[in-house]
């Protein structure tokens, strides 16, 4: 929940004092609380908003500091500039504006799947570069037993034909 629904759902005007926020959140605890007679799931829905907006709201004031002064995040000044030059900082389904952070949002998710995209990619090539290079490495030892066998072959060959004195028939 941002500062300005919770000031909202406690029905505060924006910039409350500290003491302003306890005050309300009293009153509607008093009122909504699960423990009162007659209270409906609505109410304690409500309720559960109260303390969420109060949670959110006592960070706004520094600890230590001006109690007085609320500490604004930087979401909150940036509303409060849009409002002062005339801009709509709540944008609802079918409004321009929604439609625009819709596209914004839509085309950053678009480059975060090519990037994605990219990267596995380059990811892939890696590896199979290096699968190749074993192939590679193994196919050498491959030959090189295999010659090392054919080298034995020969090699016994030429005994046996010194042994028993045989001859090449190269007639």
């Amino acid at each position: 929940m941002d500062t300005m629904t919770a000031y909202a759902v406690l029905g505060l005007r924006y910039g409350a004092s500290k003491d302003e926020i306890r005050t309300a959140y009293r009153e509607l605890c008093k009122e909504l609380h699960p423990d009162n007679p007659g209270t409906t799931e609505a109410d304690h829905e409500k309720y559960l908003k109260v303390a969420e907006a109060y949670s959110v709201l006592e960070n706004v004031y520094p600890i230590g500091g001006d109690r007085e002064k609320p500490q604004k995040s930087g979401y909150d000044v940036y509303k409060r500039s849009a409002r002062v030059m005339g801009k709509s900082v709540v944008s609802h389904p079918g409004s321009s504006g929604y439609q625009a952070e819709q596209r914004r949002f839509e085309a950053r998710m678009q480059k975060a799947r090519e990037e994605k995209k990219i990267q596995l990619n380059e990811e892939l090539k890696l590896r199979s570069e290096k699968l190749q290079e074993k192939i590679a490495k193994e196919r050498a030892i491959l030959n090189e037993i295999r010659m090392i066998r054919l080298a034995h072959i020969i090699h016994e060959t030429i005994a046996a034909d010194k042994k028993y004195g045989g001859e090449s028939n190269n007639d």
